[in-house]
């Protein structure tokens, strides 16, 4: 009996040892719910819907202050609430220290630091707001629609919020403004304080990216990967150094992939960018909003008018992920070919009176015609060269003409997010604008294609070419130049927000008389609720509006379906630049609507739908396209993206029209750590109209008389890809994909498009590691291997020859790499 009841206290004994140290195991790592993932929430003990209920409230009502805050949420008991006070701790906001927010938001800088292309420019921006945080109190319009899901209606929110009340004393009151959208907060909390932050910090960045992954003009499926060759690699380097946010410092060198290092120009002007900015000062009446000298970006308005970027983002809204950020900043991008150098100085006066102004002169590659003294275009080349390789006699391209370009913007503003405004800009030349495509561009054997084309119905857009002669009372050097103005409006009415931009190209040198003179506009209604958005957007540009500063919406660029994207009826290959480089929009007539619903909380639904008419021919296009996501917990997301795409289809007898359909299936699981599983099947078709001349009799070599020609063009891939954090600074992501046909795909950092006729296997490793609080190095090797392509067409290959005409077999292989090097002080 002793025995057995000894027994039973050791048991007892046991299990209060087991409890005990179980509960002390649990309250030494309570959960920082202020500061907490909804991952770090799932070991609490609460159903999953209470998890979610919880981290919703604090990520939309801010930090909680209190445990007892929690009696607000519907989906807790208060025995739930007594279950988690040992759970949980109560910390501040840790995105309010300026010292940690670059720690804390690294999974954010990481992809930010890799960004390419038209949105380059903004990351730096961020990254600057994320270590130097603005006060909501002083911050202007412009400043708090800058960031990424952040719409006007949201920044006419916060304004008036701030007008009603003192102060906007924490992140609980900014919630609370009437009209900020959830998602608007959300974006907008990470950048902004309720007070004036600590001056004097300094703040240091560089960030070196080596690769030999070719680059591409935008991030769109038919997008044109810009390269020669692979050797030397493309490295950038960018340097800038702050202290507050009154002044900064920067530079940075880019050599593009192929090219070769060039440090001076021929004027002995360095190729680095340099650029230095005073920002935020008040002088009076007039506030200082930046002061830029070097290397700067200017934009205005919807772009219409001017964005000085080499890069072009299809059907460029300015909503949502598709930010485009207006004023004068400095400009330490991958930009070269419009890059902007001299001063540009961006202010206000009494907070009404919005004034911009900048003055640049820089080199530019251009093709010049035979003369050497007159220029048929400006041309964007990738890797950067001149070419002589491809025809002795072409005369060189780099540095061709010399530009002077001087503008500025005037904007009233009646009421916060209500304004007008004036724009414009000239570009004065040193030589004169001549085009000149029959003589110049084109093969003497194929003039006779030239407007005459079925399948280049596009080349009106290159007879429309702008031309001038014209001298300058400002520059003694000036041959030619080029003059555009604009007018904008916006307003915001409650949770509707308007926006318009016309803008008109000088011909005839007559200021007030726009009779005779090609125009453009932009037009867009954005609604807005919590759980729904809807954007109408309708856009006209004249064919000859030839203004290479515009990146307005489009859905295609300029010189598309012409002559210029054949390079074979070229007199120099590097010429069908002028069409793969090129980052102003085509000209186009047409109607873009989208939307987003959050139709339950699993479920999510986007569409967008476009109808235009390419002005150069007349043809008619349509854009569909809907993805539908769902959530029936917080791991496990799938999503379908369905597209359809026509060109022609309204008319039976276009000989170049297509049907393209393309499905995309995903299904993503999300595990602990930051850990995630990823299987994405993509399945697509592009059925042609028929054209006799491209069948061959594969038996005879002679034309068929079948009147099918290549009817379908099928394309399947199916990819798995797996991310997993080792340590929280240390983590792996594998990807492997078989593709065979047309496929497109976000590869990590990178947008690839690729098409392989008979299949191809694709994989790629990344490892990206945090050394230290301050540095980070992120590593990715690629390879892909085709299967074997034979060509039959002309007779099977003999025994001892394999030559393109005698039946060719071949590997299509690649190896590329990219490397990255960041440090953020």
């Amino acid at each position: 009996m002793i025995n057995q009841t000894s027994m039973i206290f050791k048991r007892v004994g046991h299990i209060v040892l087991i409890s005990v140290l179980m509960l002390t195991l649990t309250w030494a790592n309570p959960v920082d719910i202020n500061n907490a993932s909804l991952s770090d929430l799932q070991d609490l003990p609460l159903t999953e819907g209470q998890t979610r209920a919880v981290y919703e409230y604090v990520q939309y009502h801010g930090p909680l202050e209190s445990i007892y805050e929690l009696v607000n949420i519907p989906e807790l008991e208060h025995s739930d609430i007594e279950a988690l006070k040992p759970r949980l701790i109560l910390k501040p906001d840790e995105n309010a220290s300026t010292n940690t927010r670059l720690q804390d938001q690294y999974r954010k800088v990481e992809n930010w630091t890799s960004t390419e292309g038209a949105s380059e420019g903004l990351m730096e921006l961020w990254l600057e707001r994320l270590a130097e945080p603005i006060n909501v109190n002083t911050a202007s319009y412009d400043d708090l629609v800058s960031f990424q899901n952040v719409s006007q209606i949201d920044a006419v929110a916060v304004l008036k919020l701030r007008a009603e009340v003192d102060s906007i004393g924490s992140a609980r009151w900014l919630r609370n403004a009437i009209g900020l959208s959830y998602y608007g907060y959300r974006n907008l909390r990470e950048f902004v304080t309720y007070s004036e932050p600590v001056g004097g910090q300094w703040h240091v960045w560089y960030n070196m990216v080596m690769k030999t992954i070719p680059s591409t003009n935008s991030t769109e499926e038919d997008a044109n990967q810009l390269f020669v060759r692979k050797n030397p690699p493309d490295i950038l380097h960018k340097f800038s150094v702050s202290n507050s946010r009154h002044w900064k410092a920067g530079m940075s060198y880019n050599r593009h992939l192929g090219e070769a290092h060039r440090y001076f120009n021929a004027g002995n002007i360095p190729e680095v960018k340099l650029s230095f900015t005073l920002a935020d000062f008040d002088l009076g009446p007039l506030h200082l909003d930046r002061l830029v000298l070097g290397n700067f970006s200017a934009t205005i308005a919807q772009g219409l008018v001017m964005q000085s970027t080499d890069f072009r983002s299809p059907r460029y809204s300015g909503y949502g992920w598709n930010k485009r950020v207006n004023g004068i900043y400095s400009d330490l991008s991958r930009t070269q070919q419009y890059a902007l150098r001299g001063a540009g100085v961006q202010g206000s006066i009494f907070d009404k009176l919005k004034l911009m102004a900048f003055a640049s002169k820089n080199d530019r590659d251009a093709v010049l015609n035979t003369d050497g003294e007159s220029f048929t275009a400006l041309i964007t080349m990738y890797p950067r060269d001149d070419y002589n390789y491809f025809v002795q006699d072409t005369l060189d391209m780099l540095n061709a003409v010399v530009e002077v370009t001087y503008g500025g913007n005037v904007r009233y503003e009646f009421t916060p997010g209500t304004f007008v405004g004036f724009s414009s800009y000239e570009s004065l030349y040193d030589k004169e604008l001549r085009p000149d495509p029959l003589l110049t561009l084109i093969l003497p054997a194929n003039t006779g294609l030239f407007l005459n084309s079925s399948g280049n119905g596009a080349d009106t857009e290159v007879a429309a070419l702008h031309a001038s002669s014209a001298a300058s009372s400002l520059w003694d050097a000036a041959r030619s130049n080029r003059r555009v103005q604009g007018l904008e409006f916006s307003t915001v009415i409650s949770n509707l927000a308007l926006q318009l931009e016309w803008a008109v190209l000088d011909k005839d040198s007559r200021i007030m008389s726009v009779k005779n003179d090609p125009r453009a506009l932009v037009a867009n209604a954005y609604l807005q609720f919590d759980n729904f958005n809807f954007m109408v957007l309708y856009r006209y540009y004249d064919l000859g509006f030839d203004n290479p500063y515009q990146r307005s919406f489009s859905n295609y660029q300029r010189y598309k379906s012409s002559i210029f994207e054949d390079w074979y009826y070229l007199k120099n290959p590097a010429f069908a630049y002028l069409y793969n480089g090129a980052s102003q929009p085509q000209a186009e007539r047409g109607v873009y609507v989208s939307s987003r619903y959050q139709m339950h909380r699993a479920w999510l639904l986007t569409t967008n739908f476009d109808t235009w008419t390419r002005v150069a021919d007349g043809s008619r296009y349509f854009r569909t396209v809907a993805t539908l996501e769902y959530r029936p917990t917080f791991n496990y997301r799938f999503r379908v993206r369905q597209k359809w795409q026509a060109r022609g289809r309204f008319n039976i007898f276009a000989p170049t029209g297509y049907e393209n359909r393309e499905t995309i299936l995903t299904a993503r699981m999300r595990l602990s750590g930051f850990d995630q599983l990823q299987v994405t099947y993509s399945n697509s078709g592009t059925q042609f109209d028929p054209r006799r001349r491209l069948t061959i009799d594969l038996a005879t070599g002679a034309n068929n008389n079948s009147a099918v020609g290549q009817a379908y063009s099928p394309g399947d891939a199916l990819g798995f890809t797996v991310t997993h954090n080792y340590t929280t600074s240390f983590k792996l992501i594998g990807h492997i994909t078989y593709y065979k046909g047309f496929f497109w795909s976000f590869e990590d950092t990178d947008f690839q498009v690729f098409d392989s006729p008979n299949g191809a296997i694709r994989w790629y490793v990344t490892a990206f590691s945090r050394l230290g609080n301050h540095w980070a190095v992120r590593a990715k090797l690629t390879w892909d291997e085709g299967s074997a392509i034979s060509n039959y067409a002309f007779g099977a290959p003999s025994a001892s020859s394999r030559s393109v005409q005698t039946g060719l077999n071949y590997y299509a292989e690649a190896t590329d790499f990219r490397i990255q090097l960041d440090y953020a002080f």
